[in-house]
């Protein structure tokens, strides 16, 4: 265009900043409004109006970018089509005034076309008006015109544009209209453009062109139109603000009372433990937070009924286990002690139950002076049933044997009195020994039952006679049988639930595992079986729960026979006489006799310096049990301890050492040597293991 452009500083975009920079204020004023009460920051109704808010003003933010594009476009739109009507008039003017003088357009029209530019100015708000004729060839133009709203430029301007030539290359736009192309040049009219110029070729009737045009300031129309946009922007976002406390407040009696109401009574409730009359009433019922009303009220309800449930059965529980307690200790009180001696034997035997009552049951006693009963038996089931069924049998069991029945006989009559009324087909499995010392034979019947071992030299299990366990069928026939015994023979009953102990990796403790056991406690030396088999089952459960009851019961057959001695060494051959009749291994007979020549030829000789008093005695006792033999001399002489002074193997001095070989040698063939003084008597102890000696020779 053939005159400066201005400098683009656009107000259109400083209007649009302007705005922006209100809209967040206002952003930030509501914000800090909704944030002053500090019991609403962490409301739900705070949280959602802020969310809410903030995409409102985002949207509204893109909607106001949108629409201001929109209306600048539309803005430049109308200023093109009134500058080009003003054009056209400008146009038309000059085409009127070359007709009415006759003449074609040239410098003469300078005037007319100053008068016509002055007039658009003034009444038409047109920055520039001018009119000039190009030479395309030349590019250069001579203006006819320029005219511009300011007056006091318009005279220097004017001055010097009649008939003056500048250097000027038309642009393409005024080419096209040149050359009749197009009918309009527009120039300036994209965005962000402040000016906006429009060019028409005028051709008179002579056949001369000129071009003519208008510039005028987008500002103008961009302010005009701003005026009336922001009146509508904030009244939309005083809208938005006051929607968005309306919305505030209706979230905050709508939602955030509600659930405020709700969490207090949730936070009563569980503070305040169970309380029956714990109701939600929400005056808005039939919403989502009615819902959760209702659904806590009926929970309410239900854990307060659970809790009485569960405080019901715990009364009852406890009530019922008080009950076991008493029965347990009525069981347990039933059973004999768990460890006892006769006159033949000694017993020891324990049951562990699984629960508070068990259906396991051991039991011995004395029926004559010779004769001891033995007594294993596993009811079927747990709990108080097959307690219940264990007392009536052990009950059963007692008054039988008292009256001389044999094991046999006494499962036959058991097992038909039982049967008759067995409607939940209850049953026993047992074993019933008696061990008749004067016989030296145990007599016993299995019912059923795991047999027991017999332990001497070896374990020999008594399965010889098992039939079916008492309770189920009637007239059932059951056999005795007898096998030979002997002092230092045991006896181990058991019930399946020490062989189907499991540990935690559920692998069973077996038989293989107890024989083992009980072999080792033998060779040992330890003839309390019960002891070594239960160390061994808590070693291998290692706390795991067990399902059955564990019961066992060992029988150590016991024979000790004594003698009074005089001092005098000839009766020497009693003593041997006596330990002959134990048939003892030649070698731990040998051993023994020496033993006991050593210890009985010192008595006599220097108990007392003279002759003994008169009566005085020498007590000499054999006891043989299990794998162990004790002998025990006991004198009135003079307090001496044969352990003492006896010389060392290794240092010992044949030549030169006095006393003391013959002790060394007996001392060193026992397994243990004890003495005491008690009571005016010396009483020695000597211990020797037939096993380890047999197992040594």
């Amino acid at each position: 265009m053939p005159f400066s452009r201005l400098g683009i500083v656009n107000a259109s975009i400083l209007s649009a900043l302007g705005l922006f920079a209100e809209l967040f204020l206002k952003m930030v004023l509501m914000t800090s409004f909704l944030s002053v009460n500090k019991n609403v920051k962490k409301s739900i109704a705070k949280k959602l109006t802020l969310r809410v808010s903030v995409i409102h003003v985002v949207a509204f933010m893109l909607l106001l970018g949108g629409a201001f594009y929109s209306l600048d476009r539309m803005v430049r739109l109308d200023a093109e089509h009134y500058a080009k009507s003003l054009v056209s008039i400008y146009s038309d003017m000059a085409l009127y005034e070359s007709q009415i003088q006759n003449r074609p357009i040239d410098q003469s029209f300078s005037d007319r076309f100053s008068f016509f530019g002055e007039y658009v100015c003034t009444w038409y708000k047109v920055n520039y008006v001018f009119a000039y004729i190009p030479d395309v060839e030349t590019n250069t133009i001579t203006y006819l015109s320029v005219v511009k709203r300011d007056k006091e430029q318009n005279k220097a301007l004017n001055r010097h544009a009649d008939g003056k030539k500048e250097q000027y290359q038309l642009t393409p736009q005024e080419l096209d209209v040149w050359n009749g192309k197009t009918i309009f040049a527009v120039e300036g009219a994209e965005l962000f453009e402040d000016i906006m110029g429009v060019t028409i070729a005028v051709t008179d009737q002579y056949g001369n062109k000129s071009m003519v045009g208008v510039s005028i300031c987008i500002d103008e129309f961009i302010e005009g139109m701003m005026h009336g946009f922001v009146v509508v922007v904030l009244f939309i976002f005083a809208i938005i603000v006051v929607l968005a406390v309306f919305l505030y407040l209706f979230l905050k009696r709508m939602v955030s009372n509600p659930a405020r109401d709700i969490s207090l009574k949730m936070a009563d409730y569980v503070s305040e433990g169970v309380r029956t009359d714990m109701k939600l009433e929400l005056s808005n019922g039939d919403d989502e937070f009615g819902m959760i009303a209702q659904s806590f009220n009926q929970m309410t309800e239900e854990i307060n009924r659970y809790i009485n449930r569960i405080d019901s059965l715990d009364k009852e529980k406890k009530r019922q286990q008080a009950e076991l307690d008493i029965a347990s200790a009525i069981q347990m009180g039933i059973l004999p002690p768990t460890s006892a001696s006769f006159a033949n034997c000694d017993i020891h035997a324990i049951m562990k139950p699984a629960n508070s009552v068990g259906g396991d049951l051991y039991d011995y006693f004395a029926i004559s002076e010779t004769k001891t009963m033995i007594v294993v038996a596993d009811v079927s089931g747990k709990g108080v049933p097959s307690a219940l069924l264990m007392a009536v049998i052990l009950v059963l069991i007692h008054q039988l044997g008292e009256l001389g029945y044999t094991p046999a006989n006494i499962f036959k009559s058991i097992n038909n009195m039982l049967s008759k009324n067995n409607p939940k087909l209850m049953f026993a499995t047992a074993f019933i020994g008696i061990f008749d010392s004067a016989e030296g034979k145990l007599v016993y019947a299995n019912a059923g039952h795991n047999p027991p071992y017999l332990i001497h030299d070896g374990l020999v299990p008594l399965d010889e006679s098992t039939a079916t366990p008492i309770g189920l069928f009637q007239d059932e026939e059951y056999t005795d049988t007898e096998v030979e015994v002997h002092a230092g023979d045991s006896v181990f009953l058991y019930t399946d639930g020490v062989s189907e102990a499991v540990n935690a990796e559920g692998e069973f403790f077996g038989t293989e595992r107890l024989e083992q056991i009980l072999m080792d406690s033998y060779r040992g030396g330890n003839n309390d079986f019960v002891e070594s088999v239960i160390a061994s089952l808590q070693a291998f459960t290692a706390g795991a729960y067990q399902n059955d009851d564990i019961t066992m019961l060992n029988l150590n057959i016991r024979q000790k026979q004594e003698l009074q001695l005089e001092y005098d060494a000839d009766q020497l051959s009693l003593i041997r006489n006596l330990l002959n009749t134990y048939n003892f291994p030649k070698q731990v007979f040998m051993d023994l006799c020496v033993m006991v020549e050593e210890c009985f030829v010192n008595i006599c000789s220097y108990a007392f310096d003279g002759e003994p008093p008169k009566g005085e005695k020498i007590y000499f006792s054999v006891e043989y049990c299990s794998n162990q033999v004790v002998m025990r001399f006991s004198d009135g002489g003079r307090r001496f301890d044969p352990r003492h002074n006896i010389p060392n193997a290794e240092e010992y001095d044949i030549d030169n050492t006095i006393g003391g070989l013959g002790r060394l040698i007996a001392f060193s063939m026992a397994d243990a040597v004890d003495y005491e003084y008690s009571n005016g008597r010396n009483i020695l102890t000597i211990t020797k293991s037939i096993i380890k000696q047999d197992e040594n020779h």
